[in-house]
């Protein structure tokens, strides 16, 4: 039941992505794909990132889609999955945000970076209890190849309802690999 539930909530928030998208599109617009590696740090006390030892998660994944509508925006959707251990307690965690993402620096024929800055919001799951966060954060995408780039990003999850008292807020670190399926977008 709580995965057909995660299901639906992936979808919608997809779904409003493309629509929202759809609103906005100036430029053609293209998805992107991500797959990555992620560190979680929800130890108030760590002094993140130097503070490797105190990071409580195994198993680090990150999964995402992202619309591009204009070189300047995207919408996304941002699922994270790992393991929790805390005071002896093991649980799975699961989180998924919807961000919208403007870039500061948009990728052009000339420049192979993009760096932008993304709000959104989500929940996480662990310890049989949902917390709904706020994501402010940033990243940088460098494209290698005009379909594929390596994205480095930061986020800050705010928890607003903390219902988790395991995890709080958390800071989270990606590393990823994209995929960007179709032609290259216009750059005007």
């Amino acid at each position: 039941m709580r995965i057909m539930k995660i299901a639906k909530t992936f979808i919608i928030a997809l779904g409003l992505g493309l629509f929202v998208g759809k609103v906005f599109a100036q430029d053609k617009p293209h998805v992107k794909l991500l797959v990555g590696l992620n560190v979680i740090n929800n130890n108030s006390k760590s002094q993140m990132p130097w503070a490797i030892a105190a990071l409580d998660f195994k198993t680090p994944l990150t999964l995402g889609i992202d619309y591009q509508v204009t070189n300047k925006w995207s919408f996304g959707v941002n699922s994270t999955f790992n393991k929790l251990e805390v005071s002896g307690l093991t649980s799975n965690f699961y989180a998924i945000h919807a961000d919208a993402n403007y870039y500061i620096i948009p990728n052009t024929p000339r420049d192979y970076k993009e760096l932008y800055i993304s709000f959104g919001g989500g929940f996480y799951q662990a310890f049989n209890n949902t917390t709904i966060t706020l994501s402010p954060g940033m990243g940088i995408n460098y494209w290698f190849l005009t379909n594929w780039a390596v994205n480095v990003s930061a986020k800050a999850n705010v928890g607003v309802k903390n219902k988790v008292h395991e995890v709080g807020s958390y800071y989270q670190a990606n590393l990823g690999l994209i995929w960007r399926l179709g032609d290259q977008f216009n750059n005007k």
